[in-house]
């Protein structure tokens, strides 16, 4: 799938300034995302007022997580002529009911060619959200009282995954819903995750947040990979000093036997780049980690991920982008769109 170039700016200054930058930058965009995917998406079901009053009660929660969030919330919602309420909901996206596929993993030490860390996801989403390649965003952030970042985003939201000048990354798979609370959404805390100078506290901003959600996150630096799967209630981690692959199904013995696995896509998924790491153990290089991107077994619901000729636009999924980080050079190497198609072309800090 090809379609428009990747959206890249540059945003720096006071918290609410960079959110007003960009809002002003993405309206139209941030506009579409509030009404295709919360309007139009539970109409019939929910009211607008309803899913604002919904929305409210995550503020006070971010207000304490992260007031420099809260800011550039804030600013965002000035600079797109959309109240705060509307923009906190975008960024509760990941809270929806709805359920994304991505393959993420992380490979560093003896199971890379030159010892160098290499990190990375897919992106995946339906094929009515490509809109021509206008969903895919890159930010470049330069904070006075912190890294810089690198955010791959969507409009609306500060931050879905990237890397910072500190050498942390965070990449991540959605995972079934087995708890579902009112509290810090997942995409914040992926944005307070790229705002740590150190590994440890990338981690801690994960473990002190009031979780809304579940998630597991792929966290690494320069050297080391931790995978964390957490719900709103409780957390676990794994460690590699070589390689880790993740999809969309927790693997930990303490939140396995809880969850409903309704899709096999997941498993097969996570077996094939897990398969696909331990093969290229000890050669994988940046090369390696694009072509990993490029596999198609059980095509069209491969870690290449494609729309295929089901009639039902539910399971009509499309990789809307990919890439790979190397946290010690700063660098996100990204196809914008289907890997198989695209070319990954580099950003840096």
């Amino acid at each position: 799938m090809k379609g428009k170039s990747l959206f890249t700016m540059e945003l720096s200054g006071e918290p609410y300034d960079r959110g007003h930058r960009y809002g002003e930058a993405c309206k139209k965009l941030i506009a579409r995302m509030i009404e295709e995917q919360f309007y139009q998406e539970f109409s019939g079901r929910l009211t607008k007022d309803q899913m604002l009053k919904h929305a409210r009660k995550y503020e006070p929660f971010i207000q304490n997580y992260s007031p420099e969030i809260a800011e550039e919330l804030k600013g965002m919602a000035d600079g797109s002529g959309r109240s705060y309420d509307e923009i906190v909901m975008v960024n509760a996206l990941e809270e929806r009911e709805a359920f994304s596929q991505c393959t993420a993993f992380a490979a560093t030490g003896r199971a890379t060619k030159d010892g160098e860390t290499y990190v990375g996801q897919s992106w995946d989403g339906m094929e009515s959200e490509w809109w021509d390649g206008e969903l895919g965003l890159l930010f470049k952030v330069r904070r006075k009282n912190g890294p810089d970042t690198l955010n791959y985003t969507n409009p609306g939201i500060l931050s879905c995954a990237g890397l910072n000048s500190k050498g942390v990354s965070i990449n991540w798979n959605t995972v079934p819903r087995l708890e579902m609370t009112t509290g810090v959404p997942t995409y914040i805390i992926v944005a307070e995750i790229l705002r740590q100078k150190t590994l440890g506290d990338a981690l801690d901003a994960a473990l002190r947040a009031d979780r809304a959600g579940c998630f597991n996150f792929v966290i690494s630096d320069d050297t080391e990979l931790y995978a964390v799967e957490a719900t709103p209630n409780d957390v676990d981690m794994f460690y590699s000093g070589e390689y880790m692959g993740h999809a969309n199904h927790f693997v930990s013995d303490k939140f396995r036997p809880k969850q409903k696995i309704e899709y096999s896509s997941s498993i097969i998924r996570h077996n094939r780049i897990n398969r696909l790491l331990k093969e290229n153990c000890g050669e994988i290089d940046l090369q390696t980690c694009m072509s990993f991107f490029r596999d198609h077994v059980n095509y069209p619901h491969s870690i290449c991920c494609h729309p295929g000729d089901d009639p039902d636009p539910r399971q009509r999924w499309l990789t809307l982008g990919s890439w790979v980080g190397i946290p010690s050079k700063r660098e996100l190497w990204i196809a914008h769109g289907s890997p198989c198609e695209n070319e990954f072309v580099r950003f840096s800090l």
